[in-house]
């Protein structure tokens, strides 16, 4: 990921590709994979295997998604939703249902923790990309704004262009075209967001997806188990990194 975004840093560190290079790095990344899917076949379980792999089809089905929309400027909260699930609900939801498969949970229960988990994918995604505008560099251990600058319209900008004026609308479109702030710095176009509340209906919808998350939980016991389930929803909603 790090590689594909052209990142330098990783939870405020250098990334792998910084550090050892991506030759190196995309190699280190086959032989871990491999080793991830070494370790499934221990368990001579074909269900497991068609998980991984459907999730690995789902997810470079969203890398190669997010290039062809580089530096588009309409994007709807359709096309962010989508994004979201191939990329990141995608992965949630197979590790959740991983884990009710390797505790012995019925086929229900299963397609329940499944769903627990893409909805709780949806909301992390959706709060991370309002962090990226509202956060600071510090905390999220990586530069702010860098979405709009690597050509990315997430979901809160989405929102606000909906609204946005046709001036308004060209100075993101710069941001877009050129991959910097310097026609009027990062705190222009933070300022068009606030203004159509682009953070704020963003952070409305994940609750919707974290509420969602929660509701499902209630149909299994009263275990910490599930309380450390509904604690990640708290984790997801209120996270500042």
């Amino acid at each position: 990921d790090d590689i594909i975004d052209e990142a330098k840093t990783r939870r405020g560190k250098p990334s792998a590709n910084v550090i050892w290079g991506n030759q190196t790095s995309v190699l280190a990344g086959d032989w871990l994979y491999m080793q991830a899917f070494q370790i499934a076949l221990r368990l001579r379980n074909f269900e497991v295997l068609d998980l991984l792999i459907t999730l690995t089809q789902q997810m470079v089905d969203g890398e190669l998604l997010q290039l062809e929309r580089i530096g588009k400027l309409n994007v709807s909260e359709a096309d962010c939703l989508e994004l979201m699930d191939r990329k990141t609900a995608s992965l949630f939801a197979a590790c959740t249902k991983l884990g009710a498969i390797a505790g012995g949970a019925s086929e229900e229960e299963q397609a329940l923790l499944g769903e627990f988990g893409w909805n709780l994918g949806m909301a992390f995604q959706v709060i991370d990309d309002v962090l990226d505008f509202t956060s600071h560099e510090k905390v999220l251990g990586k530069p702010v704004g860098n979405d709009l600058r690597e050509g990315k319209v997430t979901l809160p900008m989405s929102y606000a262009l909906e609204q946005a004026t046709p001036e308004e609308r060209a100075s993101v479109g710069r941001v877009l075209r050129e991959g910097n702030y310097d026609g009027g710095g990062f705190e222009q176009i933070k300022a068009i967001l606030d203004k159509y509340n682009g953070a704020g209906r963003a952070r409305e919808r994940a609750s919707e997806f974290t509420a969602r998350a929660r509701r499902i939980l209630t149909c299994f016991p009263d275990t910490p188990a599930r309380a450390a389930l509904m604690a990640a929803t708290e984790l997801v909603a209120e996270r500042d990194r």
